[in-house]
């Protein structure tokens, strides 16, 4: 049958269904590129656009099934789709019909996929509605939260939006398909948000939490833990990609908040499940040990984190090992900022007695002195030879003068040593050295500095042996090493 012949059959049909059992034919045999050749595309539009616009009901199901014929010769259209989607505002003035009065899954993909190209207030809040109440239209559901995730300014807005959308599932009177239903909308949300590389925007741990929570009391105790356990996992991949989409969110106790909600509204049994069976648990609980690492870096401690790590953890007992694990190789941490992390957020007070509390500061004082004149003794010995020659022609008593002065000077330079010796200092006697990095045992020149682990001794520090332990009474200046990985 020739190509004309076809568009008369077409033409000449009193339904749609006739309409679209003719293109299937074409389809299935390959003909339908020579059906819509050249203006025979416009022909047979505007055949299937009479149908609907002749019914003035805009919820007329009609309206939508017309829309879902565009979609599926929109794909076969190739580069001439956007012809076929000028015809959608002939189709809705306003929301059309639900998804469920199409026939199928193929129907209400192809309907979602012309919905994505309509530009009306409505179709944000129309898509998220009709992705809950779609039954068994797993490419419809995703092609319509895509078209929401679209319309929308961020995911921040997305979510909260999706959160009121849930109720819908109220309208399923078994709990046990309510949440078989909610398990396919949350991967449907999850798959399209891990390629989302839009805007995140604020509050997104909350927001999320807030999701997760509508969706877990739509359900009860009786629900297979399975599909809970999909659910949580679905909710923890998009908070996976929260953070990939914005790094520093990582660092925020609130991100991680759909772990305190999945714990008070779960039973401890079924997130022990979890923490054995979820696939995206194992690194949530990364992110939160590399946070808790970069505070630590930065002298920080958190709270809110630590409490974070227990719920991802299942209990504090199992965080601190964890920890200790991950904390292992940073050795330039501060040991008291260190140890508040690793005892899970408590810091421990030593029940060690002082030893040799009383003339400490003393030491302290004798050891500086003690660096002090040994660092300008060479100073003054140089002016001594250099100056004084000089000041005996031009001015002789102002070099008897400066004489006295480097013989006091040499005088308590002696002292100073005497000093040192009665009190049993020592020199730490490693300049020049490279050392690994301790701020409790080294001074860093122009401050502590972050993530250094190698540095150089350019002044030596004091030291004293108290009950055969030594300690560091005046610390060595150091500076950090150029090239950390060469060293």
């Amino acid at each position: 049958m020739s190509s004309e012949a076809i568009l008369s059959q077409i033409e000449s049909q009193d339904s749609l269904e006739g309409v679209n059992a003719i293109l299937t034919d074409c389809m299935a045999n390959q003909s339908i590129q020579g059906i819509i050749k050249g203006n025979n595309l416009h022909r047979v539009l505007d055949v299937i656009i009479d149908f609907a616009t002749d019914d003035d009901d805009p919820l007329s199901p009609l309206r939508l099934k017309t829309a879902a014929s565009l979609g599926r010769l929109a794909a076969v259209a190739r580069s001439r789709q956007s012809e076929v989607y000028a015809y959608l505002p002939q189709l809705f003035n306003d929301e059309p019909c639900d998804f469920e009065m199409l026939a199928d899954g193929d129907e209400k993909h192809y309907a979602a996929q012309s919905i994505s190209h309509v530009k009306e207030p409505w179709v944000m809040d129309y898509c998220l509605r009709q992705a809950v109440l779609a039954d068994t239209a797993e490419n419809a559901r995703r092609t319509l939260i895509q078209n929401a995730l679209v319309h929308c300014q961020n995911l921040n807005d997305l979510l909260n939006l999706g959160k009121e959308s849930f109720t819908y599932l109220s309208v399923i009177d078994s709990v046990d398909t309510r949440m078989k239903r909610a398990r396919r909308i949350t991967r449907a949300w999850s798959e399209i948000i891990k390629d989302w590389n839009g805007d995140v925007g604020e509050n997104t741990g909350k927001s999320l939490a807030s999701w997760l929570h509508a969706i877990l009391m739509q359900s009860s105790p009786s629900v297979e833990s399975s599909v809970m356990i999909d659910i949580v996992d679905d909710a923890l991949a998009i908070l996976i990609r929260t953070i990939e989409l914005r790094f520093s969110n990582a660092l925020l106790a609130e991100t991680y908040q759909v772990l305190e909600v999945s714990r008070n509204v779960l039973s401890s049994g079924v997130w022990s499940e979890i923490n054995k069976e979820s696939e995206y648990l194992p690194r949530i609980k990364t992110n939160l040990k590399e946070a808790a690492l970069v505070l630590a870096r930065q002298n920080r401690t958190d709270s809110n984190i630590m409490k974070q790590l227990a719920k991802a953890y299942y209990s504090k007992a199992q965080v601190i090992p964890a920890l200790k694990r991950h904390f292992s190789s940073s050795q330039e941490l501060d040991p008291q900022v260190k140890e508040w992390w690793l005892n899970g957020g408590k810091q421990e007070v030593s029940t060690r007695e002082p030893v040799h509390a009383v003339g400490n500061s003393e030491d302290q004082q004798i050891g500086s002195l003690l660096i002090q004149v040994e660092t300008s003794q060479n100073t003054m010995e140089k002016l001594e030879r250099a100056v004084v020659p000089f000041l005996e022609i031009s001015d002789p008593p102002l070099a008897s003068t400066v004489k006295k002065a480097s013989s006091g000077f040499g005088d308590m330079s002696r002292i100073a040593r005497q000093l040192a010796r009665m009190r049993k200092l020592t020199h730490t006697d490693n300049l020049g050295q490279i050392l690994e990095y301790n701020p409790l045992q080294h001074e860093m020149l122009g401050g502590h500095q972050y993530g250094i682990r190698k540095v150089r001794v350019v002044r030596d520090g004091i030291q004293k042996e108290f009950g055969g332990k030594i300690k560091t009474l005046v610390k060595p200046w150091v500076e950090a090493v150029e090239n950390q990985d060469d060293e």
